[in-house]
Formats: structure tokens, sequence, C-alpha cells
């Protein structure tokens, strides 16, 4: 087994890298051939693993701790798994687990075009997960997104139904047509996601907006849609408009103003 030391070294640097990993640690420990109280293993999610708890659990361990990573959620598992969760099947419990995960957030780029081809370097820069989808196999591949974490070539409605939303998700559409827009935005709505964002002129948006809402779309759902997207830079180039939608995200998601900072905390020198 790895020292553990190694083991809290390589969690860390994971969580400092921006990567999805999940630090699985013993918390309750009952028998001579059990891993012992304490002991840990790491789980990335692109498959990477280090330590181990023994031939007898590290399938089971290995497979709850990567569903894990797949909902973002932090969870404890009991061994051997019991139908009900009683306080008589924790006391059988030969091992119990504490899978902690650790989930960069997720920009989601729904469509492969120049913006959404800037709008996912971008974001890679500044911390994001970054997944892309586009329905096109000249657009969603790895030669023309060499840093995404995940591309998906699919029809937009299905790929979006299957696809993992949470609170720390934002997404960014950015397809080629009104009617693809229509369909994303429609398809996530619903979602926990913590930032929807369409392109698209003032005309455009509406229209899109208003074909949603004449199917009985709630007003409630319909606003959360940020449109036009981005923050008001004067953005004309591809290049700048991706700027100015991850400055509005990294805003949403740290909680900013959007004010120039010169006027957050002005300097005052004019007393000294």
């Amino acid at each position: 087994m790895q020292d553990q030391q190694q083991l809290m070294k390589a969690f860390v640097e994971a969580v400092d890298n921006n990567e999805a990993v999940a630090l699985v640690t013993v918390v309750a420990s009952h028998g001579a051939d059990v891993p012992a109280l304490g002991a840990k293993m790491v789980v990335w999610q692109d498959g990477r693993t280090m330590g181990s708890f023994g031939s007898g659990y590290d399938r089971l361990v290995l497979e709850d701790a990567r569903r894990s990573l797949s909902t973002g959620a932090s969870q404890s598992f009991i061994y051997p798994k019991v139908t009900a969760q009683t306080r008589q099947a924790e006391l059988a419990a030969t091992l119990e687990v504490y899978a902690e995960v650790v989930q960069p957030p997720t920009l989601l780029v729904v469509g492969g075009g120049h913006v959404g081809g800037f709008v996912a370097r971008l974001g890679k820069m500044v911390g994001f997960q970054v997944v892309v989808l586009d329905d096109r196999p000249d657009f969603a591949n790895a030669e023309r997104f060499p840093d995404a974490d995940k591309i998906i070539c699919e029809d937009y409605a299905t790929a979006l139904s299957e696809l993992s939303i949470s609170e720390t998700t934002y997404i960014v559409v950015v397809t080629r047509g009104h009617k693809h827009d229509e369909v994303s935005v429609r398809a996530v709505l619903d979602s926990p996601a913590a930032y929807i964002g369409m392109i698209g002129s003032k005309r455009r948006a509406g229209a899109v907006l208003k074909l949603i809402r004449d199917t009985g779309m709630p007003r409630e759902l319909l606003e959360r849609v940020r449109t036009p997207i981005g923050l008001d830079i004067h953005a004309e180039t591809p290049e700048e408009i991706a700027v100015s939608i991850i400055a509005e995200i990294i805003m949403t998601h740290r909680g900013g103003t959007g004010l120039p900072m010169s006027k957050v905390e002005k300097v005052s020198f004019l007393d000294d």
C-alpha cells in the first residue's frame, strides 16, 4: 500500500489543478481481513487511481467512487451492501468508507463554432472542466477542441437530456441557429445549472424565448436565461465576445458585481 502522505499529497495536487477527484477514506473497519481505519484511496474522474483497499474491496469501492464523481456528490458506502440502510445493517457491516468528491465547476459549451471555441479555451484557462457539444463531427472533435475534458457529437436534445447537470454547471448556448438555440435552451431550463446564457441579438433571442414561452414554459424559468450573453464591454470579435461571456460566468461563480474595480475599491490619494 502506498504511503498515506503520498495519497494526500496527490489529492491536494489534484484539487489545486482543478481536477475532478475523490478521496475515499475508511471510516469504520471490523474484522481481520479489511483495510485499516483511516486507509485511503484517490480516484480521478479520468480513470486513474492511487492506493488500494485489497482485492476483496477495490472493485466495489471504485465503482461507488466513480459513481459519486459522476454525480458530484460526496457520500458514504457500507460493505457488504444491504438493501435497507438500518442501524442493524450498519452494525453488521465490516467496512464503511466516505468518498469526498471535489469537482471543479463545469462549463458546458453548446455549439462548436468560432465563439464556442474561444469560450471553451478561456474556460479551461480559468479552471473550469470543459464539455463541448455539437451535432456536427467537423466541429465536435479533439483537433478543434484539444483542451476540452469531454467532447460530445450528438443531437442537442438527446445529449442534453442525458448529461448530468448540477448546481456547479455553467451552460453557454452558442449554436449556429435559433432552431438549435431553442432546442438546447428548452432542454436545460428546468435543470439546477448555476448559469444559462444564450448568444444572439435582442431580436433573435426574443424570438427564441417567445417560441419556448408559447409551448407553456413558466416565465420564471425563461427569466433564468441570460441573453444577450456576456458583460457589456462592447465586444465585437469572437475573441472579445468570449471574454465578455467568461467574465460574466466568473462574476456569477464568484459573486462579483461586474463593476470596474476602480469603482468597487476606489483608491484614495487626495487626502494623503
